[in-house]
């Protein structure tokens, strides 16, 4: 039995359901069977006002505290302003993240769920663009700014979201229009944070039949997590000037365009690979590494959220 402690934000429609399966283990969000689980999986926001089990409730020394977060080392720092020192000093066993070198790998999304693709119509350049998150934290403010800057090099950018207080005029549009667009600004709020792809790549990209354009990751890191070769990265360009003209001039060969659907044309070894990663759901990852006995004590979530990211990430 795995208890569930909060699910994320406190909203249910979030979080995992209950009773569900995966293997042997079945979830729940009933708190009155703590003393019979043997896994307490803790979201962070679990760090908020609220009743933490503390360690007298561990009746078992061999119960599992688990730490869950799939947010950023610099929105959890800058963003949420959260103190980890609840989940410090040996309170917890696993890290369960969106980094691969977390204790079991919780990747933002299941993309072995998005890689179905099917030919789409793309009449046009426009760059679609969502983004709710304007000036938060610092990742936030430069992916703005960048993008201001394609627009201002001629780059044509329909912007929608909470920043730009259309939010809810993308769902005006027609599901034609929505497959007609050629790119999707996969432009993440934290900069150079590890293995933090979201959906704004996979659903609003890959499954889209659209070629992501990437701001935010390490090009050498997303290349360990996606498809290879289906992605132009920002940082490839010494301006965002340069990277609006190259936008502009794939519009105008489609030979150079499909170069970015080789991937899903010609696949091989590095499909596969990607396939393997993301071959397991959330739910079974966890259930796997404690039916295994795989276990440890973390010392400090603080230093494997702040102290393992580089500095721009956490900035």
């Amino acid at each position: 039995l795995v208890l569930l402690w909060r699910s994320p934000w406190g909203k249910l429609d979030q979080g995992w359901p209950s009773n569900a399966t995966a293997g042997p283990c079945t979830f729940t969000y009933d708190r009155n069977r703590i003393k019979e689980a043997g896994a307490v999986l803790l979201h962070h926001t679990a760090l908020y006002n609220e009743t933490m089990p503390w360690k007298h409730y561990r009746l078992d020394p061999d119960q599992y505290f688990v730490f869950m977060s799939q947010e950023s080392g610099s929105n959890l720092v800058s963003g949420e302003h959260l103190n980890f020192s609840n989940f410090d000093a040996g309170f917890i066993n696993l890290t369960m993240t969106h980094r691969r070198d977390s204790d079991v790998f919780t990747p933002y999304v299941t993309p072995i769920d998005v890689m179905r693709f099917s030919e789409r119509g793309k009449s046009y350049v426009d760059d679609l663009w969502v983004v709710s998150n304007c000036k938060r934290i610092r990742g936030s403010r430069l992916r703005m700014d960048y993008v201001t800057k394609l627009v201002e090099a001629g780059l044509p950018v329909d912007r929608y979201g909470k920043c730009f207080n259309n939010k809810d005029e993308l769902a005006k549009k027609s599901k034609k229009d929505l497959e007609s667009y050629k790119f999707y600004l996969s432009f993440e709020n934290s900069l150079h944070c590890k293995d933090y792809v979201t959906e704004k790549f996979w659903r609003n990209g890959i499954e889209m039949g659209r070629v992501p354009v990437v701001w935010g990751p390490v090009k050498s890191n997303l290349e360990n997590l996606v498809p290879p070769g289906s992605f132009i990265h920002a940082e490839d360009f010494k301006s965002p000037a340069e990277l609006a003209s190259y936008l502009m001039y794939l519009d105008r060969n489609d030979t150079a365009y499909r170069e970015y659907f080789k991937w899903v044309e010609q696949p091989g070894e590095g499909i596969e690979r990607i396939k393997t990663l993301y071959s397991r759901t959330k739910q079974e990852a966890l259930c796997d590494a404690i039916m295994s006995g795989q276990r440890k004590v973390v010392e400090s979530v603080s230093s494997f959220v702040i102290d393992d990211e580089a500095n721009e990430c956490v900035q």
